[in-house]
């Protein structure tokens, strides 16, 4: 019995041994986990580094100004008869606004004429004098005669100043006749009449009427001295610009203006310079004393390299932005930002025309980094073809 037990368990447990082996090798392939497929590098939106003509263009505040302005004052006493212009209407050059009483004034020329006529005849009279006591000197020596002829040479020479200065009156008789009509001194636009008809005026009162020039139109501005020392520096003429207006509605005036001249001398509390620029008004749109948005712009254009907004990274060391490479790896890149232009901005130095750089995405765009590219096109479309969610 004995020999035929152990037969058995000899027979048993090399079975029971296998099963435990293969038990073990089965629970120990249950424990190890599957190899991982290969990672694939995180996606980023770039766009590349473009070129573009750039027109410089600075604004300013400035003041729209007239090239003539005045204020029409009388220049002779008397009253007013008649006004010959609508206030706020156009007037033309020597167009008589307004009409001074005439009558005293004529009266006064005429009487000065008269006085010019007695002159002349003072002045015949003492002529006659002279050439006949000269003609009996010349016959008689005697000091008597010499006496006589030097009295009527200094009547004829008082005689002769007494004409000059009635012809004198006359000419000032005249005058004030011509100033009893007040004209424009040229084209432009009245303002309101500070007089009306029958009021008496005169040198001492108040001015009559303010005439405006309307067309072309000064506009001023206050240019920085740094500014203008980058010009001057740069050599660059004034007619290598142009100005422009924004209008109080935003909308930017059709026209543009030509600058003329820049002020001799600074201004002590902004240390700016005053320019004037000349711009026409055909239609009467701009207004003097008006305030106005001014720009500045260069007439030819600089190629400039520029790349999105979106781009532009900041920390405490300054401006930087993320380059992807063509091995498709980040690097970080420092960059000096200039002025935006719309939704891009110039970059003065950095980066090169047609380098990539990352505009989306900057949290996947890790310095030394391996990144997916693509354009922002590219992106769109992909999450477009990507399916919607549903609750």
């Amino acid at each position: 019995m004995k020999n035929a037990g152990e037969a058995a368990a000899a027979h048993f447990f090399p079975r029971k041994r296998s099963f435990i082996v293969t038990a073990c090798l089965f629970v120990a392939g249950c424990g190890s986990e599957p190899p991982k497929p290969p990672q694939q590098p995180p996606p980023v939106v770039v766009a590349k580094v473009v070129q573009r003509d750039v027109a410089g263009e600075t604004t300013y505040t400035g003041r729209i100004e007239a090239v003539d302005k005045v204020q029409l004052r009388a220049r002779v006493q008397g009253f007013l008869v008649k006004r010959n212009f609508a206030e706020g209407a156009d007037v033309k050059k020597d167009q008589v606004l307004y009409e001074i009483d005439r009558q005293p004034f004529e009266i006064a020329v005429r009487q000065a004429e008269a006085n010019v006529a007695n002159a002349d005849a003072a002045l015949q009279l003492a002529q006659v004098t002279f050439d006949r006591q000269q003609d009996l000197a010349e016959r008689n020596s005697a000091a008597a005669s010499k006496a006589q002829l030097d009295q009527t040479r200094a009547g004829l020479a008082q005689a002769l100043a007494q004409k000059q200065v009635r012809e004198a009156e006359l000419k000032t008789a005249q005058l004030n006749l011509g100033y009893a009509s007040v004209q424009a001194p040229f084209d432009g636009r009245a303002g309101r009449s500070a007089y009306s008809v029958g009021d008496l005026v005169g040198p001492s009162g108040n001015p009559l009427v303010t005439i405006v020039a309307q067309d072309p139109m000064y506009v001023s501005f206050p240019v920085p001295q740094r500014v203008l020392l980058e010009v001057r520096k740069s050599h660059t003429a004034r007619e290598a610009y142009f100005v422009q207006i924004r209008l109080a509605d935003g909308s930017i005036y059709s026209s543009r203006g030509e600058i003329r001249f820049a002020e001799v001398q600074a201004t002590s509390s902004t240390d700016s310079v005053i320019v004037r620029a000349s711009i026409p008004n055909p239609d009467r749109l701009l207004v003097d004393q008006q305030l106005a948005e001014v720009m500045v712009v260069r007439k030819q254009a600089d190629q400039r390299l520029m790349i999105p907004q979106s781009a532009l990274l900041l920390d405490q060391q300054g401006a930087y932005t993320l380059v992807v490479g063509a091995d498709k790896k980040v690097v970080q890149r420092r960059i000096v930002a200039g002025a935006q232009t719309g939704s891009l901005l110039i970059v003065e130095q950095g980066l090169s025309l047609g380098e990539d750089v990352v505009v989306s995405g900057h949290q996947n765009a890790r310095p030394g980094t391996t990144v997916a590219p693509q354009s922002a096109e590219a992106a769109a479309n992909a999450a477009a073809a990507r399916p919607q969610s549903t609750k």
